[in-house]
């Protein structure tokens, strides 16, 4: 069955266009929620993007200071690597100053010191030793079921003159008393002929406390 409109054309045209006009509202709100929507999603990766280029920036700056501490941390491990090498070859540090004003404050004003020897010799201890304040050991097996380690130690060898034995007694028991030195033992005393007088030479040899 064929409907008939019975309504006059220009109502049919009026209906027509209002049809027109409310699809083209409903696409145009559509298309501002749509611009909506991709401006919020882009104002958001616009901010992520300045967030993660803030960090980026911090990170560069960090890694820019820690770039400019590189070179004097290169420096003071080249120092200490040095420092480690002399205390491996020698056996400890040495205060060259500290030894003199100690030997000047124990020797006697009638000895007089000839000729002073600082060098690094290895001594062997035993287990029951004190060795963990030496500066460089290393384990070594001996008989017995007993342990031993070799250690570097700074040893300090004298060589002077005096009036007599008396007082190279006395220079020896100061040395042995003072708190830089540790076992001292003679070497030699002998009789020499000092300008024209007979003196008593000794040499004596000592530990450097650690």
């Amino acid at each position: 069955m064929e409907n008939i409109e019975f309504l006059p054309e220009s109502v049919r045209r009026q209906r027509a266009s209002r049809g027109r006009r409310v699809r083209a509202g409903w696409m145009l709100g559509a298309c501002l929620l749509a611009m909506a929507a991709l401006t919020f999603v882009r104002h958001h990766r616009i901010a992520r993007a300045r967030a993660d280029g803030d960090r980026l920036a911090e990170r560069a700056r960090t890694l820019k200071a820690q770039a400019a501490m590189l070179g004097p941390l290169e420096r003071q491990m080249a120092d200490l690597l040095i420092k480690k090498r002399i205390d491996d070859e020698l056996g400890g540090r040495t205060d060259c100053t500290a030894i003199l004003a100690e030997l000047c404050r124990v020797v006697p004003a009638s000895l007089a010191l000839v000729s002073l020897d600082l060098q690094a010799v290895e001594v062997t201890q035993t287990s029951g030793g004190d060795a963990s304040r030496q500066w460089s050991a290393r384990p070594v097996v001996s008989g017995g079921g007993r342990s031993s380690v070799v250690v570097r130690r700074v040893q300090l060898v004298i060589t002077g003159l005096a009036p007599s034995d008396v007082d190279v007694a006395n220079f020896i028991g100061q040395l042995s008393a003072s708190c830089l030195f540790e076992d001292v033992n003679m070497g030699y005393a002998r009789t020499v002929d000092f300008g024209g007088r007979m003196a008593r030479e000794f040499r004596a040899s000592c530990y450097l406390v650690n």
